[in-house]
């Protein structure tokens, strides 16, 4: 599941907030004005906060995301719920956007100071953004739930089935597989966190 500590406390007041205007009756337009305010305070705030920690905030908040999502329990939750499905890649998604802007940053840095250290993590990120961009998650992901669903649905035959075939041996290899792709992807992320320490980025 999404851990608590990741979510911000805007979103938390947010929530709080907006409960407390739907009791007190008001028109729905003026909730989506109020919804609007709270977007653009949560984009102020994440502004304010510095790369260096984001990206340290972020990428342990995903290190434990993408140990659930490994599981049959998390991995039929992200293929099921939406609600879910949408917070991982918001998740993703935030990563994604501090590894644009740190590389934009030590690309003009880069100008001026010749540390291999900056130029390691230029490399880095271009990869992880090459190799494993958001579509490229949403692709796989997209197609292992599927055969998941597939297999779902064949579950009563595929139960009388042994080895490979059965029901549980194609759950082993999905989540295999599964296990590989987010291992990947978390090698890389925990990767750029350990530059960002290293070039003390703050």
């Amino acid at each position: 599941m999404i851990k608590q500590e990741y979510k911000s406390t805007v979103y938390y007041f947010g929530a709080k907030f907006a409960q407390f205007v739907k009791t007190l009756g008001f028109m729905k337009k003026n909730c989506f004005i109020l919804i609007g305010f709270l977007f653009v305070f949560q984009s102020k705030a994440q502004e304010n906060e510095g790369i260096g920690e984001a990206i340290d905030s972020l990428t342990y908040a995903w290190d434990m995301e993408s140990a659930y999502l490994g599981e049959l329990t998390g991995f039929k939750r992200f293929c099921d719920k939406k609600l879910y499905r949408n917070e991982v890649i918001h998740m993703l998604n935030d990563i994604h956007h501090y590894d644009s802007v740190l590389y934009d940053r030590l690309v003009k840095a880069q100008r001026y100071n010749h540390d291999k250290e900056i130029a390691k993590t230029i490399d880095d990120i271009s990869k992880f953004e090459q190799e494993y961009s958001m579509k490229a998650f949403l692709k796989f992901l997209n197609s292992e739930c599927a055969s998941l669903h597939k297999i779902e649905r064949h579950r009563k035959d595929l139960e009388n089935d042994i080895g490979n075939e059965s029901y549980d041996g194609q759950i082993y290899v999905l989540l295999t597989e599964m296990g590989k792709y987010l291992h990947h992807i978390t090698k890389r992320v925990d990767l750029l966190r350990k530059h960002v320490h290293h070039l003390h980025i703050k």
